[in-house]
């Protein structure tokens, strides 16, 4: 047993040093597109080994292969061919040299990561156990309460979102208000996290009447009140949250399996093609476009500009990073030594009470001529703020966190880790690809939905059984 754990180690650790050498190498030399092909191709087999061997995690291995797309696939693309691209914005600043730096600081970020949360996982086992519980607790009037304080929140989100938006993309394009500019910029984060938490309750109560509840609810704020409206990266948020949930709970394995890949593929090929027909549908619908142009204009520019080889989603938040790198090679930009994540502070009051918080930086590119899609992905910023050693360190405290929260949720700590961990997968793909502030705001709000709902559920607790009540572990 040991000698296998011993070998185990050593295997890791032999992987992990090929993978950060490689991206050092293509990080630190000037080499021409053979090498670098030599090197991409050697690294791209490490990298899916090490994700292969998260498998048994299905957050371990999204976390590493999310970071690892945005820098692996422009590359692929600029190796196929100069004239090739990878997103509809900003040709300029896709060039193989750019490609090589944005896959050479994934590698390095993918080490991280993966340290990370194998300290964040042993940092949770580590600390004291007195708390955790091998099964579910019981559903008493504390979780009642919670249940529906949790179904108020989440029908209070929705109303935010709905009261702010122009009507549905049935009869209004998508981007001219549909998606609706909330007073509370987090609305859909609370919806995700509250939504998740009554599923929570839901499989410790065990009963219809709280289903159908939570069925009703979930029509309410996913279909009425998001996807209708074009909002898709918070309806994907809040299943992906609710699956996980009933994964480790309910089957008690969140391993990924193939069967959940031929689930999941579908799902993301209708959610690429609402994202295509969102901006004309209604005008399909009112007879003023044919299905052709329909579908040119959810493309936009990939319709029209040759040399596109997929956009999508994906493209932009390239883009992004992109833009980044080629900032810092012009030497247009400083780093930021942290300034950037200190905003955040600055950036968590809703904007009705801080008007004149700093801008998203995201909107920067315009400033020295550069265009882009939205978002302001991870490792762009982390590069932005610290350089290398932020694409290194930004990727682990990063996963440190998700893995620790993600641990101590497994083991029942309190539902107080179920708010943390509801408030990162309802988020999971907008933190990671389009910005780590929505990691952020939608943690800090998950904290203060905990105090409010939890402190409102003692308060009523107690007040109908004083005599029995006591405080719950985590809690």
């Amino acid at each position: 047993m040991i000698d296998t754990r011993y070998r185990n180690t050593v295997a890791e650790i032999v992987l992990l040093s090929m993978i950060l050498m490689a991206g050092l190498t293509l990080y630190l030399s000037d080499l021409d597109k053979s090498s670098v092909f030599v090197i991409y191709s050697g690294s791209l087999l490490l990298v899916v080994v090490l994700i292969l061997s998260a498998f048994d995690n299905m957050l371990f291995a999204a976390r590493l292969l999310l970071l690892f797309l945005v820098g692996a696939y422009p590359l692929a693309i600029k190796l196929l061919g100069e004239n090739l691209y990878f997103s509809v914005f900003e040709f300029g600043t896709q060039t193989l040299d750019i490609a090589t730096t944005m896959y050479a600081l994934s590698l390095i970020a993918v080490v991280g990561a993966y340290i990370g949360w194998k300290a964040g996982n042993r940092a949770s086992s580590g600390a004291s156990s007195s708390a955790a519980r091998d099964t579910l607790p019981e559903f008493d009037d504390y979780y009642c309460w919670i249940f529906y304080l949790a179904t108020f929140f989440t029908i209070c989100s929705g109303y935010l979102i709905v009261s702010s938006s122009t009507g549905t993309i049935l009869d209004s394009a998508y981007g001219s208000g549909t998606e609706g500019v909330p007073v509370i910029g987090s609305a859909s984060a609370i919806g995700g996290i509250c939504l998740s938490v009554m599923f929570y309750c839901g499989l410790i109560a065990r009963k219809k009447i709280y289903s159908l509840i939570i069925v009703l609810a979930a029509i309410y704020l996913l279909v009425w009140c998001q996807i209708l409206r074009g909002l898709r990266q918070d309806v994907v948020g809040a299943l992906f949250s609710c699956m996980i949930l009933y994964l480790v709970f309910e089957l008690k394995n969140v391993s990924l399996k193939l069967k959940y890949i031929l689930y999941l593929l579908p799902l993301f090929l209708l959610l690429e093609l609402w994202g295509l027909i969102r901006t004309g549908l209604s005008l399909f619908l009112a007879g003023r476009v044919s299905i052709t142009e329909l579908f040119d204009m959810g493309l936009g520019n990939a319709a029209v500009i040759p040399g596109v080889v997929y956009s999508g989603t994906l493209g932009p938040i390239a883009t992004t990073f992109a833009n980044v790198v080629a900032l810092f090679k012009r030497n247009s930009i400083d780093f930021l030594y942290g300034s950037g994540y200190f905003d955040y502070l600055l950036r968590t009051p809703p904007e009705f009470l801080y008007p004149d918080r700093p801008q998203d930086y995201a909107m920067m590119f315009p400033k020295y001529g550069l265009s882009s899609g939205g978002g302001f992905f991870e490792l762009a910023e982390a590069y932005l703020n610290f350089g290398l050693a932020g694409a290194f360190f930004i990727p682990l405290l990063i996963s440190f966190v998700i893995a620790f929260v993600y641990s101590r949720a497994r083991k029942n700590f309190g539902i107080f880790y179920i708010f943390l961990l509801s408030s990162i997968l309802c988020v999971w793909l907008r933190g990671a690809w389009y910005q780590t502030f929505a990691f952020y705001k939608s943690f800090v709000s998950a904290i203060f939905l905990y105090c409010v709902i939890h402190w409102i559920a003692v308060f009523f607790t107690r007040t109908r059984r004083p005599a029995v009540f006591a405080e719950r572990p985590g809690d």
